[in-house]
């Protein structure tokens, strides 16, 4: 197996027309690990509340930041989203997040596809371990 250590995490371009790959595709790849951990840091704190003389200590996590960290995060980049214009949207962590909020079809798609990229990551991690 064969690792690029320039970019372990390059993402995967699927087509939102798979027999029309002038109709756009979005790049997407999976968060995990260092990326994962570094993202809850940004989005969460450590709160500490005191009960019956004992200090109890638990993440207080704002999903609204680790969501829209995340989108930008597994979103690499797309072709092809245009405006109702036709105009090419740019792929901005303010469009990712627009998109991914207000568009149902295109949250559904970047959620389809990132089950697709965490099933074959989990089959390829049971071929290595047979091996």
């Amino acid at each position: 197996m064969q690792f690029d250590l320039e970019n372990l995490n390059p993402g995967t371009k699927f087509f939102f027309d798979e027999t029309d790959e002038l109709k756009g595709s979005v790049t997407i790849r999976v968060c995990a690990g260092d990326d994962l951990r570094a993202i809850r840091k940004q989005s969460s704190k450590k709160k500490i509340e005191y009960r019956r003389g004992q200090r109890i200590e638990y993440p207080d996590t704002n999903e609204v930041v680790e969501n829209e960290l995340l989108w930008d995060f597994c979103i690499v980049d797309w072709d092809g989203v245009l405006d109702k214009n036709g105009g090419n949207i740019l792929c901005t962590k303010a469009n990712k997040v627009l998109l991914m909020g207000k568009s149902p079809s295109f949250s559904k798609f970047v959620g389809d596809k990132l089950s697709i990229l965490a099933e074959l990551e989990e089959e390829e991690k049971e071929v290595l371990e047979k091996n």
